[in-house]
């Protein structure tokens, strides 16, 4: 009986250590993580794209920005996971789709009224401008509301960045099941796709590990010896 876990986190906060002890616990034949090979290499040897589009140029600048506040390098968390699944002998895939032909795709498709308001609330979030606040939601580990009026501000941008993800990581992780000696998986993804791809897996009763819970473990665990 294929066995799935899915764990939910947030890209700029420092959770290796509820990670780290979730995977050991659980033992996984392969960890399947939120990333394409392009982002994977540039990831591992420390790359950092600074040219592109001006779409990607804001993207980037603002990860980096919350990464610097909140004191994680964004990615850190799937690096983890990588070099945990290499020291307990499990297998490691990258069941994400390519993001730059995901944005190019978002960003074309995008209805003029979404575009303005997503370059203008861009540009505010750089200079420290507008309504946008993540303390609370980063403390309790609950994003449902900002997700929420995510998918109510940018409809479009939704159905490309996170719902059609959401199929195609499922379906990859269907495929790696049907793989000789993969029995139990755990997926290891941003928060915002953790309801979307439990609701696809349904048919495997996928145990779910929330960004709460990685907090909670955090806060009351002993850092595990992964160094990235």
């Amino acid at each position: 009986m294929p066995e799935l876990m899915i764990i939910g986190t947030a890209h700029v906060i420092d959770l290796s250590s509820p990670i780290e002890a979730y995977i050991r616990a659980y033992n996984p034949d392969l960890v399947a993580i939120e990333l394409d090979r392009q982002r994977w290499t540039a990831l591992r040897s420390n790359f950092k794209q600074t040219g592109g589009p001006f779409y990607v140029r804001i993207l980037s600048r603002f990860q980096q920005y919350l990464g610097d506040s909140f004191g994680s390098s964004p990615g850190s968390e799937m690096l983890v996971a990588g070099k945990v699944a290499s020291s307990i002998g499990a297998n490691l895939a990258l069941i994400d789709k390519p993001i730059l032909p995901t944005l190019q795709g978002a960003w074309k498709n995008m209805p003029w009224q979404e575009l303005w308001k997503i370059i203008g609330d861009g540009l505010l979030s750089l200079v420290g401008g507008g309504d946008f606040s993540l303390s609370d939601s980063i403390r309790t580990g609950d994003f449902s509301k900002e997700l929420e009026e995510f998918s109510e501000r940018y409809p479009s941008i939704k159905r490309q960045l996170i719902d059609r993800r959401d199929t195609y990581m499922s379906t990859n992780i269907v495929k790696l099941f049907r793989k000789k000696d993969i029995k139990r998986i755990i997926a290891v993804v941003g928060e915002g796709h953790v309801q979307g791809m439990s609701e696809k897996l349904e048919s495997l009763h996928p145990r779910i590990v929330k960004l709460s819970d990685l907090l909670n473990k955090k806060n009351n665990s002993i850092s595990f010896s992964i160094e990235i």
